[in-house]
């Protein structure tokens, strides 16, 4: 029995060390060691979870003396450096699988490492332009009595799901997360007399030379935040200002690819203006722990109850501000989706589909795994012997099992092919639009999630006539796309059921303020926001990994009708079967002659 459990236990490290060795080097460029060095991953053991700097120093140096820790913020591993390599190795020995960590709880797995990479700092030291931190704005009596000043049982508080049950209360104004607006001809009580004394430190400081007439007292418990968002340009004056009470939290400001976390300490009012107020981001994650600057490098800093006052001056009319592609008031004046035509359609989909799916392959093939039943099913259907070809294969998750038929796969991301030929499938490099196979030979294609991501008809189109040019007489191609329609018949697509906190308890769908983007080819194009509803046919559909770097893909999501016809106008095909696939049209086609097929 005891033997069986060691060697369950040493296959569970191996599986543990080769997943931490693809996340090393695509997070960090570390390079693994076969042989013992004198620095060590520990894979298992990082800020991300929530585990502190000097718990997890003071295990360490209980083992072993004479090193020094690195802990990347917002990760989930850290490293170590020893002295030399024996005192790796002998710590290596006594911790690698075995149940000690500073919890007691905790078995760290660990991995010889030939590198220890510079950490980037995640507190930049130049802020948003317009942002401004006042510490110790108010004293700390003052903030007993705004803090007792709260009842949070009284009626007027709000609880909203879509605030994952943060209580909300309003003055002057009641501002509405349903649409992030707020009703100016509506007002409610003002803002208590007892706060006037915050107006006249906001006069005395220079924040804004404004009264301010809306007040939105937000209580944060650990673990909840709020998601990032631009305060809606039109509703309210600039700036913004936040009386953070009770607890220091970290709020993270973002602008594209840029990204500054600044800590936000009790007592202390951050004065959001100018460019920070109208194009930056800002949010808080929903955690019980901030990853802050020690003298020693970062570490953990647990979250108590936080308490903030948004202080806003309501606005009435259009904005005037120099930020159209962020403004409410602007969009609905000037941007309106540009159409795609063929002489930007290569440079679109190479800047915001390809080289898009060259960073993130990685990531890509750690989420998908699990194959669709009808796809499965179309696959079973292929005749013992068949060739399958399957376009745009990604990581191979369909070349994999029925050994009855002999299965190729095609992309146009080197990453993910070099991905499948590591997994030993037969994969080549090559585009949807020009197949590099002979006509009239294969038996089934499949085309999974690919052709929406072209930019006009004509290209799709292409793609499916090159589809069917290889296939044989009566070989079938099952096809899949997003569908625009991701509530049909009053029952919600997967991709939407995952974005329940999008949504709220009377199950209607938060509005979102759409944004734009305008692209290097100056084609203006909408931001897609995340498991909610598509509002455009043409979209950047954001790709987010967890710990930041985010990138945008550009689809075409089908309208019902919309991919028959399209596959009808194709000579030589016949349709024989579209359906709805939790949220994507599906469409089988099979070839009906043996001509080649012309699309022109």
């Amino acid at each position: 029995m005891d033997k069986h459990i060691s060697i369950k236990s040493i296959r569970k490290c191996v599986r543990k060390q080769k997943r931490a060795q693809h996340r090393l080097a695509r997070d960090m460029d570390v390079e693994c060691s076969e042989t013992p060095t004198q620095y060590i991953a520990i894979c298992n053991a990082g800020l991300v979870t929530g585990l502190q700097r000097e718990a997890l120093e003071q295990f360490i140096g209980n083992l072993v003396p004479n090193f020094s820790l690195t802990m990347p913020p917002e990760k989930s591993y850290s490293f170590v450096n020893f002295s030399n390599v024996c005192n790796a190795q002998d710590f290596y020995n006594k911790v690698h699988g075995i149940a000690q960590g500073p919890n007691q709880n905790t078995v760290f797995y660990l991995i010889f490492i030939k590198n220890i990479p510079s950490i980037e700092e995640p507190f930049g030291n130049e802020l948003p332009p317009g942002l401004r931190l006042i510490t110790d704005f108010i004293s700390p009596e003052e903030e007993s009595i705004l803090l007792q000043s709260i009842n949070w049982n009284e009626e007027d508080v709000d609880v909203d799901s879509l605030l994952k049950n943060r209580k909300v209360k309003h003055f002057g104004y009641k501002f509405r997360y349903d649409n992030n607006l707020v009703d100016v001809d509506n007002p409610i009580n003002p803002i208590p007399t007892s706060y006037k004394f915050l107006q006249s430190l906001f006069d005395k400081n220079d924040c804004g030379n404004i009264k301010y007439d809306q007040l939105t007292i937000n209580r944060y418990l650990p673990g909840q935040g709020i998601p990032p968002h631009i305060d809606t340009h039109s509703v309210f004056e600039d700036p913004i200002l936040s009386l953070s009470l009770g607890s220091a939290y970290v709020m993270d400001f973002k602008q594209g690819d840029q990204k500054v976390s600044l800590d936000l300490p009790a007592r202390s009012l951050l004065i959001i203006s100018g460019e920070s107020r109208y194009a930056w981001s800002h949010g808080i994650c929903p955690r019980h722990n901030d990853n802050v600057r020690t003298d020693n490098g970062f570490s953990t800093r647990s979250r108590a109850t936080r308490v903030s006052f948004t202080f806003r001056k309501v606005h009435r009319g259009d904005c005037q501000c120099k930020y159209p592609e962020y403004c409410d008031s602007r969009r609905k004046k000037t941007f309106k989706v540009t159409p795609i035509d063929n002489s930007v359609a290569s440079e679109l989909e190479n800047l915001y589909v390809h080289d898009v799916y060259e960073q993130i392959s990685g990531h890509f093939n750690e989420t998908r795994h699990k194959q669709w039943p009808n796809v499965t099913k179309f696959i079973e259907g292929v005749e013992t012997g068949g060739l399958l070809l399957d376009v745009g294969c990604g990581n191979g998750k369909y070349l994999q099992g029925h050994t009855n038929v002999f299965k190729m796969g095609c992309d146009r991301s080197t990453g993910l092919a070099e991905i499948c030929r590591s997994r030993g499938f037969q994969i080549i490099f090559a585009d949807c639009l020009q197949l590099p196979y002979r006509s009239n030979v294969l038996d089934a294609v499949l085309c999974i999630a690919v052709i929406h991501h072209l930019s006009t008809n004509e290209r799709r189109k292409q793609s499916i006539c090159e589809i069917m040019r290889v296939l044989r007489p009566s070989g079938r191609a099952l096809v899949y796309v997003w569908a625009k329609e991701q509530n049909k018949d009053s029952v919600k697509s997967t991709y939407l059921k995952f974005g329940a906190s999008k949504t709220k308890k009377d199950d209607t769908s938060i509005k979102y303020d759409v944004q734009y983007r305008k692209t290097e080819n100056n084609l203006t194009l909408p931001i897609h926001e995340n498991r909610t509803e598509f509002t455009h046919s043409d979209m950047l559909v954001p790709w987010k990994r967890k710990g930041g770097g985010d990138f945008l893909r550009f689809y075409h999501v089908f309208e019902e009708g919309e991919l028959e016809k399209l596959c009808s106008d194709v000579p030589s095909t016949k349709v024989q079967k579209v359906y709805y696939d939790q949220g994507n049209w599906c469409i089988v086609l099979e070839k009906t002659s043996v001509t080649e097929v012309d699309c022109k």
